[in-house]
């Protein structure tokens, strides 16, 4: 049976489904140049926090502790380069390390205070750049935008 190609109608223009994917694509390629310009280069010298220490960070503060090999997973990188991320945040202070008693194979990880508020630090220095940038939105386009990227959320909760 071939597949039925799913027609979008947005802002009046149908929109097949490659057509779609391919949108999707260049507003992550967006998001990710945002992302770099917010949490690097232009701020070197007041940041804290590469985007992946960041990124990592944000993860493991959902849990109070993570299994290494789950949290990979999480954030879809080898544990392997991931272990190399999280010693390097383990030396700072940011994160701490346990290992199973149990099984000495599974290591956790966790924020520490430290990490927590460093990450509470660039969690305000970066909202506050990009409210900054906003400053310029009118509260219609601002309401456009909040809707705009709920949908976003709900769209890339389904396809992954």
């Amino acid at each position: 049976m071939a597949r039925e190609i799913i027609i979008l109608s947005i802002g009046g223009k149908k929109m097949e489904d490659k057509e779609l994917a391919l949108l999707i694509l260049q507003n992550l390629n967006l998001f990710d140049n945002l992302i770099k310009n917010i949490a690097g280069t232009g701020t070197k010298k007041i940041q804290k926090l590469t985007s992946k220490q960041f990124f990592t960070l944000e993860q493991v503060k959902k849990y109070d502790k993570i299994e290494l090999k789950n949290l990979s997973k999480d954030l879809y990188v080898s544990t392997s380069s991931l272990c190399i991320l999280l010693n390097k945040m383990v030396e700072l202070g940011y994160v701490f390390r346990e290992e199973d008693e149990k099984d000495r194979r599974n290591t956790f990880y966790g924020l520490t205070e430290e990490g927590k508020e460093v990450l509470k630090s660039e969690e305000d220095r970066i909202a506050t750049s990009i409210a900054n940038n906003m400053s310029s939105f009118d509260e219609k386009f601002k309401k456009s935008l909040e809707k705009s990227l709920s949908v976003l959320f709900k769209a890339t909760e389904k396809l992954y």
